[in-house]
């Protein structure tokens, strides 16, 4: 069995290494995927792809990237990795019908090389943010459109691409097919394959600089291709850096350990509760959190915690369910959620509505439950025993034991004519003195 387990342990540890199909000594060119939503996550992938090809002096790093947006705080951190990197970082909107909107058109512009597979799609950036009253999303201040205006144009014209086309992306929200962003001087190539890429980018300058100079020439013919997968881990970050994700898992943990508090002696919920707490702030070190959201979370449980031990007849509930709606719906910083996809803020809606919902009527059974509980004829001495559901430990011909209510009695049948089973589901009739006569459940 320990082999076992230390086999499974090495395998674990092992799924941690990032994956590269490739160690000869020859010219290499390294493709990553990278697809879904920009952040965290995200940007530990370019991180990484970047090192690996960095690491095998690789003569590119080819991202085909299929993103509708995401994160600006990863968006701009993945910025900085591409511009600071050591060798040609090109990015390839693919496969077709895949497409680089809101912060994947930044990302898009900032490579040394831009390409798109027909059929695909980049542009419209325009920030939004979350309004706190309905949960819809919003266009920014125009303070904030005319900053990452100015900021997306700033990219483009620093690696020779039209300014005005990107600086349209946010102001106007232009999008362009492959065919239009050629034309506008967004993008250098049109390739329908990686194979295509390459053979068209050969020979090709770069768009900005690398290590200073501004006057590279790709040299990739007859370079291997090397694909970079991505391990365990960095799947896991990715889940975890939506702030959809770790918004539940941080309401999810508080409501465990909630939970816990209320029901000692049963040790799950609350040590569940503790672990989706840590992968919560985890994932949220990442995005950047709203001091009121966490707040207004905070508040809506200690309603429910109120309520749980001085039941009001659901005021505390209903507190906390509105506190909870815009506390998860305001709980991603402001400034990270600006290149966030349209889609995304209608989604993250519907998902704390009905978090909060499934919470609600949870609290509204137990609230039934206490009231029923209070309105019940109080039941003194062996009366409370009356009516208790057990399961025969043996068989009870006529006498043997129950458990009942966790405990194990001394029991025997209310008809000697009953034959009750090991393992049969009883039900208590009477109690006299320590013995529990008791009937098969029907």
């Amino acid at each position: 069995m320990k082999r076992i387990v230390c086999i499974l342990l090495v395998l674990f540890l092992l799924s941690f290494i990032p994956v590269s199909n490739g160690g000869d000594g020859a010219k290499k060119i390294f493709v990553a995927h990278i697809d879904g939503m920009i952040a965290g996550g995200t940007e530990n992938q370019f991180e990484k792809a970047i090192e690996i090809a960095e690491r095998e002096n690789g003569a590119a790093l080819i991202i085909m990237l299929d993103t509708p947006g995401g994160l600006s705080d990863a968006m701009k951190g993945i910025i900085k990795d591409i511009e600071g990197a050591k060798i040609p970082v090109i990015v390839y909107v693919a496969p077709e019908g895949a497409y680089a909107f809101s912060a994947g058109a930044f990302i898009l512009l900032s490579s040394h090389l831009a390409a798109m597979a027909p059929s695909t799609a980049i542009g419209a950036c325009q920030p939004r943010i979350i309004n706190p009253a309905t949960g819809t999303a919003q266009e920014a201040p125009q303070k904030e459109i005319n900053a990452y205006a100015a900021y997306i144009e700033s990219i483009a014209l620093r690696h020779e691409r039209n300014g005005t086309a990107a600086r349209r992306f946010v102001t106007d929200n232009l999008a362009f097919d492959p065919h239009q962003a050629l034309e506008n001087g967004s993008i250098e190539i049109i390739a329908g394959s990686v194979d295509e890429l390459i053979e068209k980018a050969d020979g090709m300058r770069i768009r900005g600089s690398l290590n200073g100079d501004e006057n590279v020439t790709l040299d990739l013919k007859g370079a291997k291709i090397v694909n970079v997968g991505w391990n365990f881990r960095d799947r896991v970050i990715n889940y975890l850096t939506d702030p959809q994700i770790a918004s539940l898992l941080l309401t999810i943990g508080i409501l465990g350990l909630i939970f816990g508090f209320l029901t000692p002696g049963f040790h799950l919920p609350e040590t569940l509760g503790a672990i989706f707490l840590v992968l919560a702030l985890y994932g949220l070190s990442y995005i950047g959190i709203n001091a009121a959201g966490v707040l207004l979370i905070v508040l809506a449980f200690i309603f429910i915690v109120v309520e749980a031990h001085t039941p009001t007849f659901g005021f505390w509930t209903a507190a906390a369910i509105i506190s909870f709606v815009f506390g998860i719906v305001l709980i991603p910083a402001a400034n990270s959620v600006y290149e966030m996809p349209a889609d995304w803020f209608v989604s993250f809606r519907i998902t704390s509505i009905i978090a909060a919902v499934a919470i609600g009527a949870f609290f509204a059974y137990a609230l039934a439950a206490v009231i029923k509980a209070k309105r019940a004829k109080p039941k003194m001495g062996d009366e409370e025993f009356i009516g208790l559901e057990g399961i025969a430990i043996t068989d009870i011909a006529p006498k043997g034991q129950v458990k009942v209510r966790g405990r194990i009695w001394e029991a025997e049948a209310a008809e000697e004519t009953e034959d009750i089973k090991e393992g049969d589901e009883i039900i208590v009739v009477a109690k006299e003195r320590m013995i529990l006569k008791v009937k098969k459940r029907k």
